[in-house]
């Protein structure tokens, strides 16, 4: 589905409805007419985030799929013409109606705006020094990047407000991966890993929604979640997000029918589309854990962001989530996957590697 300025709506972009709802999108394939997205912000005389004359309170206080399908269930109740039964996916999903969308908000157009613009505040600066500094270091066009979050729709506090960056393509993601890690090691621009008590309070965040320790949360911190640090004093966020030549298929070509919440450990093969949401990871050598048959699984796939890119090629995982078998729109078995986030694990579901280990 095409959107504004000739492209299609991507992951991470926002929605402003004509209810006064903000919605993040969710990936890049959408149904006919909708947009799949979650709810951000909504109106509230006492919301910490805003603009002069309205203010606005998040939908939810930890991002989650679990928090999610509670969000899903407000608006079922509230406003309801946003709530669908997806037949792929099987289950009640948010979803935009396009003729309820009043702007589509886009990251890199943003950006672009922010970067020519004068009387910027103190976040909005930082976060287009950080784009500059992470396009000149790793070689990707500053086209490629973009600002989302609060700073996207003009919601944000200069006292509170993260910054939020995506960046477009594979590619370009895997370059801006390895110039924040050389970053990490010290160059002296600003540009640092969490640590102390932002480490803490993140590490607290994830065990509190995820089966994670926060010991566990804290070894895999420290050795995989690259995306995420402090630029001279804010913490950030990088979102890898691919472009419209980088996803095949449509919405609705595959059917997913659950077979029950499952445990397995298995080898990551092939981990290049990790870096997304929904990560996935092509394995083998799965084993089942306390039941005796699994089928051939091929795939493991994850809607929660705290599981993108952790695990390489080579590597051992253990997974809890959905069994699934994957049909094609004739209803022929494809494949079997095991998927992170669905609503029937309820928050239960995870993907550990060797690095996440107690």
């Amino acid at each position: 589905m095409w959107g504004s300025l000739g492209r299609g709506f991507r992951d991470r972009d926002y929605l402003q409805t004509q209810d006064g709802l903000f919605f993040t999108v969710i990936g890049n394939l959408h149904p006919q007419e909708r947009v799949l997205a979650y709810l951000k912000y909504l109106p509230h005389p006492r919301g910490r985030w805003g603009r002069p004359g309205k203010r606005y309170r998040r939908s939810m206080r930890y991002y989650c799929a679990s928090n999610v399908m509670k969000a899903v269930e407000f608006l079922s109740r509230r406003y309801p013409e946003y709530v669908f039964h997806s037949e792929p996916f099987n289950f009640m999903l948010s979803a935009v109606p396009v003729e309820k969308i009043t702007r589509h908000y886009q990251p890199e157009e943003r950006l672009r705006q922010l970067h020519v613009a004068a009387g910027l505040d103190e976040l909005e600066r930082k976060a287009v020094e950080l784009a500059s500094i992470l396009s000149e270091q790793s070689g990707v066009p500053f086209e490629r990047l973009g600002v989302t979050g609060s700073v996207l729709v003009d919601l944000h506090s200069v006292k509170f407000s993260d910054i939020d960056l995506v960046v477009y393509g594979r590619n370009q993601s895997r370059r801006v991966k390895e110039a924040l890690l050389s970053f990490y090691e010290g160059t002296g621009i600003g540009v640092e890993r969490l640590r102390g008590r932002r480490l803490s309070r993140w590490c607290r965040e994830q065990s509190t929604v995820h089966p994670f320790s926060m010991k566990e949360a804290k070894a895999l911190y420290q050795a995989r979640k690259w995306n995420k640090g402090v630029f001279k004093d804010t913490i950030f966020s990088v979102h890898p997000t691919k472009v419209e030549e980088e996803v095949s298929g449509q919405y609705g070509d595959e059917l997913y029918k659950p077979c029950g919440i499952v445990e397995a450990k298995a080898r990551v093969v092939d981990s290049e589309d990790s870096y997304f949401l929904p990560a996935t990871y092509l394995v083998d050598n799965v084993r089942p854990q306390r039941i005796s048959r699994l089928g051939s699984v091929e795939r493991v796939v994850s809607f929660e962001g705290l599981y993108a890119d952790v695990a390489e090629n080579g590597e051992e995982i253990a997974v809890r989530g959905k069994l699934e078998d994957v049909l094609d729109a004739s209803g022929r078995l494809k494949y079997r996957r095991i998927l992170v986030g669905s609503p029937e694990a309820h928050g239960t579901d995870y993907v550990k590697a060797a690095v996440s280990k107690p």
